[in-house]
């Protein structure tokens, strides 16, 4: 995917992107690589029902990456960068569960290049996590 390159003036409060995602085992595996984190709510699906899922909860933190994948290609873009991120999970996201991450912007700073965003994880029409992420967009 080509990366957009949004700038201040190309922004409006309420101007908004949807992404479609699911997570797959190789992304979970791929994760737990990267971060040394195997916590076995993750990796092992019969741990996970033990304790109460409905399987392999998908990581926090790899949901995080699908936002700066959605800041840093999609809104603003290549010409941004993040200032502070907030995000509640408020109910898990399992592997290979559709979700849709959008983000809308609720404030533009001219005088400081400071975009705010709201950030909401929706599965099948329910919020699943919401926050903000503040994103410097530098021209």
């Amino acid at each position: 995917m080509e990366a957009r390159a949004l700038a201040l003036p190309d922004l409006a409060v309420g101007q908004s992107v949807v992404v479609e995602l699911s997570i797959d085992d190789a992304q979970l595996r791929q994760f737990a690589e990267l971060s040394g984190d195997f916590n076995p709510l993750h990796t092992d699906d019969a741990f996970a029902r033990r304790k109460g899922f409905q399987g392999r909860v998908v990581y926090g933190g790899l949901l995080v990456a699908k936002i700066s994948e959605l800041i840093g290609m999609r809104l603003p873009g290549q010409n941004s960068v993040w200032a502070s991120l907030s995000l509640e999970f408020l109910e898990p996201v399992y592997v290979n569960q559709a979700v849709q991450l959008e983000a809308v912007v609720l404030r533009v700073s001219p005088g400081t290049g400071l975009v705010e965003l709201k950030l909401t994880v929706r599965r099948a029409g329910k919020k699943v996590s919401k926050g903000r992420a503040e994103v410097i967009v530098v021209d």
